[in-house]
């Protein structure tokens, strides 16, 4: 099949957008290159330039998902890292993302291969950026407050826990709820948010 005319660099974001389509419509199961490259209008070879197999092809579609969630987090912590939103703030973007895009949440947390560090002593920069971003963003905003480290963990998992739940609740597709939730998910947290502690807590 003769295809377009693609630069090197497009066509392999072209297929990977292409894969997350063709999985949103019918199902990873039913995914194969030489079908994304049917659809993307290119060679069954082109793909291979790129992937190596269908394992290789899933785990660069997980990577472009990543990092258009850490992207996204990323410019909430700057415009609001000296405000004292800045927790609510990360919290709502991390919501919204996947309320705004439910086959991302429900594809990055099926994979086997996803790792959640949770731990002071290890960056989580390389196995999770966005929650990176929250532990970055908690522990400024707490050492500041002058708790002890565990206590400041123990803050991190359970923010980490709340927006990560609330994001679960917001797509599922059988949810009821009186509101809209794009005007609710900031006053939400807020609602139940992790206040600077006092000294009782050391």
């Amino acid at each position: 099949m003769e295809g377009k005319a693609y630069h090197h660099g497009d066509l392999r974001r072209s297929l990977i957008e292409m894969g997350i389509e063709v999985i949103k419509q019918d199902g990873e199961e039913t995914l194969s290159l030489r079908k994304v490259a049917a659809k993307c209008g290119v060679s069954n070879a082109a793909p291979y330039a790129h992937f190596k197999n269908k394992d290789e092809f899933l785990m660069a579609i997980q990577q472009h998902i990543m990092n258009l969630f850490t992207v996204s987090l990323e410019e909430v912590y700057e415009e609001h890292k000296n405000t004292n939103s800045l927790l609510s703030m990360l919290g709502k973007a991390y919501v919204m993302f996947f309320y705004q895009n439910p086959f991302y949440y429900d594809f990055l947390f099926s994979r086997k291969n996803i790792r959640i560090n949770l731990s002071m002593d290890h960056s989580s920069e390389i196995d999770n950026p966005p929650l990176a971003i929250l532990q970055k963003a908690a522990v400024s905003v707490f050492q500041r407050a002058d708790l002890p480290k565990k206590v400041i963990q123990n803050k991190i998992i359970a923010m980490w826990a709340l927006v990560h739940g609330l994001a679960a609740i917001v797509i599922l597709p059988n949810t009821e709820y009186d509101d809209k939730w794009e005007l609710r998910i900031e006053e939400i947290i807020q609602s139940i948010s992790i206040p600077y502690q006092t000294a009782k807590e050391k």
